[in-house]
This record gives C-alpha cells, structure tokens and sequence, in this order.
C-alpha cells in the first residue's frame, strides 16, 4: 500500500534506547467533519470501556483519564489523504508513547473515540458528540498491520490500519461515520443509504429548550435512536419517525438496521420544530426597535429605558409571540403603578390593564407561524408629586419606575419569558 505513511528513520533505532512505543495509526475511509480527532484510549483495568458523554471536564489529550481508569494513549488529527478520494479519516504518528508515564502496559485493550469539530487538549463536554470503534477481529485490520486493537510489546515501531476494502483493507467502516444533523435553524432534512452493516451518526446541539420531529421514509428494518447529553438512549422507533422535547444540550442521532441484510437501505428524514411552547417576549422604545425577540427563557438583557422630561407621560412598545410549533394561549403578567406613576397597559381591545395585573390575560392561540401580538404601556407620572419648587424653580425630582411583564405558558410546560420597560423622570 503505497499511500501508507513512511515511517521515519528514527523508528528503526533499537527500541531500548526510547523504551516506548511508535505508533503509525491509519484509519480511512470514513465519513467524519473536518477538524474532527480520533483519540486512542487504553482500559488499563480491564474492566471496559467508560463512554466520554459521561467524564465531562476531561482534556483530550494523552496521559488523560476518561472515567476511572481509561487512560488516552494518543491523539490523532483527521487527515484528506488525496489517496483517500472523497472519502475522510485519519493518518497520524505518535513518535513515543512511554507506557510507564502513561501507566498502561502492553495486552491492554484500546478503543478508539471519534470527536467532531474538537482540537487536541479540548475537555469533554456533556453529551460529547462522538463515535467508538474498535475490534479483535484480524480480518478487520489492514494486511499491513503490526498489531491489533491491544497495546503492543513495549519497544518498536507498529503500525495500526483500518481501511476499507478500496484503500486497502477489509474494513466495513460506514458504522462510524459522523456528520451534523441539519438541525440549527429548527428544520432540515436529508438523504441517506445504509450499507448491511452500516450505522450511521448525526449530531446536533440544543442552545435552547427544543422539540425533535422526526419523519421520513426508508425501508423495512430501518431503526432510529436518539441520545441525550448525558449519553442515554431517550427514544428509539422501527422506521424513520419519533419526537421528542428537548432540553439544552448536545444530542446524537443513529440511524442503523434493525437486522442485516443483502442490499442497500436508502433512507430519507426530515425535521421540524414542533410540539413544543416558547412564550417570547421584546419590548422598545418604539414599535420598530424592540430587543428580546428570539431571546427566550427569561434571559438577561431584556430591559428598555424611556425619558420622562418634566413628568411627562412616555409610551414604551411590547410584543407576546411564541416561537415555538405547539399551538398554545399565553398567559401575560405586569406590575401595577403606584401613587407616584400610574402604568396602563393597552392592546388592539384597548385597556388590558386589569387582567394583566391580576395576571388573567390571555392571548388568542398562536404558534410560531403568527405574529406577535402588538402591546402598549403607558408610564403616566404624577406631575403633582413629583414637582417641587426650589427657590423661584420649579425641578422635576429623578424617579425610575418599572413594568415588568412575564409571557407564559398556560397548559405545555414551558419556560416563562420576561422584559423589563423602565421609564425615568427627569
């Protein structure tokens, strides 16, 4: 195999004068985001394997502990070798691998985690996105191997390779392709085809709470599983359809075959944002200039300030939408005024006042396809109160009152959402 990286000169040196390992470690091709890692990972206590979604905090990098005891060996940048085609994977070269720092020894078993989008000395994030792949079986190692997955005798150059048939080997590695789910704007969709033994891996990140409609077609032994941040199975349907709320986090999707088979299984999915209720709310000076839209959760931020020269009245804008595809009626809550400022809030139907202090308002059903609702509040100062004669003057004193409103659901759980309008008399 020509394409196979040259090991240097110095490998060939006697063993005894590193007493560590060189490793050549060849894995290609498959189907992984560019900038992605593989990582090699010893059990040193022969007790398997720890999944990363559940050692959040670890550094990727060699000498590091995954779980109690799964120590990392090397790390490897992935590669577009041109001999590969269009196909991705990795090509790297650990030049010393010191079993004695590092605390393994030779038999040990590896396994090897594939991270999307991640850089060496990266710690492991919860709901790590990522694949693993490893096997006693000789036949699945290139012909040019010089070890299996198993830490080799301590001293010397190895070489471990993993290659599909057309680079080589006799690998069937389509189980550990890895690609993003066309999940961040809430919808997507795309098309497939699974191999007899092919597993293959989406991945997506949740900022906010969300909801997974998953639809599609493909054929008979088609089997989708969702993973959640913490690396538990949350859902699992025959066919191309599940749904799912979702909280913030990191989530994986696979897509693989319930049995095997003799053909090809094409597959296509589609997704949506839909089931779930995110109460929204933006307020503005004006009409046209609102902050918080699309800032959901109660988020920090969410505050307008108005000028009230000379006590003047001041009119501040909000609006109430929901952006979420759950169709739902929206509770909204403000504060009352006070004897120094009056506050009135006011819609289409004209004084909402008494409902949104008692908390009783509520909007028409609307879901993220409808525009938000347009309110009012009017900050009306007591002029009387707040005007004192100084000498032959007559100041305005400096107060600052505050509606604060807060947008709910009012049968789907869901996260309350607040703005804040200030309105300041100077």
């Amino acid at each position: 195999m020509k394409f196979l990286l040259r090991l240097s000169a110095a490998l060939f040196l006697p063993a005894n004068l590193f007493a560590s390992v060189s490793l050549e470690f060849q894995l290609g091709g498959v189907e992984v985001p560019a900038g992605s890692i593989a990582v090699l990972v010893a059990d040193t206590a022969g007790n398997g394997f720890t999944a990363p979604p559940t050692a959040p905090g670890t550094a990727l990098s060699a000498g590091e502990t995954i779980g109690l005891d799964d120590t990392i060996v090397a790390v490897f940048a992935s590669s577009d070798l041109s001999e590969w085609g269009s196909l991705e994977g990795f090509a790297g070269f650990a030049p010393e691998i010191r079993y004695d720092d590092l605390g393994v020894e030779a038999g040990q078993d590896l396994i090897l985690h594939v991270f999307p989008g991640r850089a060496a000395g990266d710690p492991i994030r919860s709901g790590e996105p990522h694949v693993s792949y490893r096997t006693g079986d000789l036949g699945q190692i290139a012909p040019g191997s010089t070890m299996e997955f198993a830490l080799p005798a301590d001293g010397g150059a190895h070489l471990l390779a993993t290659l599909i048939p057309a680079n080589g080997g006799t690998a069937d590695l389509s189980m550990i392709d890895l690609a993003p789910l066309p999940y961040g704007d809430g919808s997507g969709q795309l098309s497939g085809q699974l191999s007899p033994n092919a597993i293959h891996t989406y991945f997506f990140e949740l900022t906010i709470p969300g909801y997974l409609d998953l639809s599609g077609s493909g054929g008979d032994g088609l089997r989708t599983e969702l993973y959640g941040p913490d690396g538990s199975l949350l859902a699992s349907s025959p066919g191309a359809s599940l749904g799912s709320d979702l909280a913030a986090g990191w989530y994986v999707l696979r897509v693989l075959r319930e049995t095997g088979g003799t053909g090809n299984l094409d597959y296509h999915l589609a997704f949506a944002t839909e089931g779930i209720v995110l109460p929204d709310l933006a307020v503005g000076a004006t009409a046209r200039s609102l902050i918080g839209e699309n800032v959901l959760g109660g988020a920090t931020g969410q505050i307008v300030s108005l000028a009230s020269r000379r006590a003047r009245p001041v009119l501040g804008y909000a609006t109430l939408a929901n952006r979420g595809g759950k169709e739902e009626i929206l509770s909204l809550r403000g504060n009352a005024g006070g004897p120094l400022c009056a506050i009135t809030y006011l819609g289409e139907s004209g004084n909402l006042t008494g409902a949104v202090v008692a908390g009783t308002f509520r909007s028409p059903g609307m879901d993220n396809a409808d525009a938000p609702l347009a309110l009012q509040v009017l900050f009306s100062p007591s002029k009387k109160k707040l005007t004192k004669k100084r000498g032959k003057r007559s100041i305005t004193l400096r107060r600052t009152f505050a509606a604060t409103l807060t947008a709910g659901s009012t049968v789907t759980p869901a996260d309350p959402d607040k703005a804040t309008l200030r309105a300041s008399t100077r």
